[in-house]
């Protein structure tokens, strides 16, 4: 797996260097607070050159005509090709940054390899523990390949090999009984100050902590104390009665042991299952013979097979290379939902200037400007205020910012005010852009009293507006306040049930 990772940093790597010098014109005065990615847009540019999607992407009337009223602009290249370089780039950064990953989870697995030379396995140390490792194993048969399942159309299996930890020697041994024996002198009293007077419960521990020592216990009247340390003395009268408690130390052989005889009749076992018990007999013998060893030796051979071991491999990196490309997919769709959200932001925001727009273009037309003009003071106003940053960006504004353009090239009054109502998209821009219009063809008769009365629908419209968003943001309230709901209740009857058991 990490070959295709390697491969694919590479590309990433040479991709970026070869087309670093390759930043065109639109992509050089954007705004690079907003494009965040700006750094690698020469890459996703060439792309998409290249694939020949931007075709494909420019045909997108939705995007395109979203992308035109955001920016208040009809220059298509302006807004196109950085939009869809940022696209494209949150893909690339999601496929890099989850390929980096699995590649470090595919190193990571063969750095962590337990098999050493392909035919040994290190023991834990003294006192850790016994573990169990998974390995891979290709059995042979010497000299040709021996197929080992049912079906005849395989040679290896997977096997679980438990690795006992390195152990003491018998001299180590004797001297670390004695130190247990020591530990359990001071420990088995508890809570109690003496041997000679026990009220409470001995503490019978099962094994000697730091080692491998397990401790049996065995009373010698379990009337009196059972296996566990617990003392029963409910019945004792007068001063009490003295009674034995024996603890036996094992350590693997070296042990106090009960026999007991079994008769067992033999399973009969498939071919794969007698190997597997080979296998394992094997193991055993192996873990015997290098019991004081450092490094467990894996068998090459049982009988007349032969013995491959290799590790299990961590799939993880797989993993993540997937899921990189799944959330790559989610990206992209989470850009088509974040225009679209933006185009709702817009309409809104579109709406609630509208009745502060009309009454300033109102109050201006009655002090007596003439409608051009009053155009261009509410508009240069608002860049005024915009690029002192003491406003954010209102699109109203910048349509009529738009519209003062055209102006200055020579489109006819009343085609520039007829489009800034299209490009609004809105019924009550239109609305007024075809009063503006009419007043230029009919005459001025009449005009401030219509835009008086627009001016007073528009505001009572923006009530009605504020009045909805109130209630859409009641109704969202309502998921948290249930889940509150829920938790006070839990509050409440949890300790109630519990108290009601008690």
């Amino acid at each position: 797996m990490w070959v295709i990772n390697s491969i694919l940093i590479l590309l990433f790597l040479t991709g970026y260097l070869g087309t670093l010098r390759n930043y065109k014109e639109e992509l050089k005065n954007i705004d690079r607070k907003e494009h965040k990615l700006y750094a690698i847009y020469h890459l996703a540019d060439w792309l998409l050159t290249k694939t020949g999607l931007y075709r494909i992407l420019y045909k997108n009337y939705r995007v395109t005509s979203s992308l035109k009223a955001l920016n208040a602009t009809n220059k298509e290249e302006e807004f196109q090709k950085p939009f869809w370089c940022n696209r494209v780039s949150q893909i690339i950064v999601v496929i890099v940054l989850f390929n980096l990953l699995s590649l470090l989870g595919a190193l990571n697995a063969g750095n962590n390899s337990v098999l050493i030379d392909k035919r040994y396995v290190e023991r834990p140390d003294y006192g850790e523990s016994s573990n169990e490792v998974n390995l891979k194993v290709s059995i042979q048969e010497t000299g040709k390949e021996k197929q080992l399942s049912e079906s005849g159309d395989g040679s290896t299996q997977e096997v679980t090999i438990h690795v006992g930890e390195r152990q003491y020697t018998q001299e180590q041994t004797k001297k670390l009984f004695a130190k247990a024996f020591e530990y359990i002198q001071k420990e088995v009293l508890g809570s109690n100050k003496s041997k000679e007077l026990i009220y409470d419960n001995l503490d019978f521990c099962t094994s000697i902590p730091g080692t491998s020592i397990k401790v049996e216990w065995i009373p010698s009247d379990y009337s009196l104390i059972k296996t566990d340390g617990e003392i029963c003395n409910e019945d004792l009268t007068n001063g009490g009665i003295t009674t034995k408690v024996t603890a036996i130390l094992t350590y693997y052989e070296q042990k106090a042991e009960q026999s007991m005889s079994f008769h067992i009749m033999p399973r009969q076992y498939s071919e794969q299952e007698i190997l597997a018990q080979k296998l394992e007999q094997a193991m055993e013998e192996a873990s015997k013979k290098t019991s004081v060893d450092k490094l467990l030796e894996l068998p090459k051979q049982i009988e007349e097979y032969d013995l491959h071991w290799e590790a299990t491999k961590d799939n993880s990196s797989t993993l993540l290379l997937a899921l990189g490309a799944f959330l790559a997919i989610l990206v992209w769709v989470w850009g088509d939902k974040e225009l679209e959200n933006k185009m709702k932001y817009r309409k809104q925001q579109l709406l609630m200037d509208y009745p502060e727009l009309i009454n300033k273009f109102t109050l201006l037309v009655n002090a007596g400007m003439t409608i051009k003009q009053a155009w261009n003071k509410i508009a240069e106003d608002y860049s005024s205020k915009y690029q002192n940053k003491r406003l954010t960006k209102h699109y109203a504004y910048e349509e009529m910012l738009t519209t003062v353009r055209e102006l200055k090239l020579g489109v006819p009054e009343n085609i520039a005010y007829e489009q800034y109502g299209r490009r609004a998209g809105l019924i009550p821009y239109i609305k007024f852009s075809s009063l503006i219009s009419q007043n230029l063809k009919k005459g001025t008769r009449g005009f401030t009293e219509l835009l008086i009365h627009e001016a007073t629908e528009a505001f009572e419209e923006r009530k009605e507006i504020a009045k909805r968003l109130g209630e859409e943001a009641g109704t969202k309230l309502l998921i948290p306040m249930m889940i509150m709901l829920i938790i006070v209740f839990l509050i409440i009857m949890i300790p109630a049930f519990m108290a009601f058991q008690i």
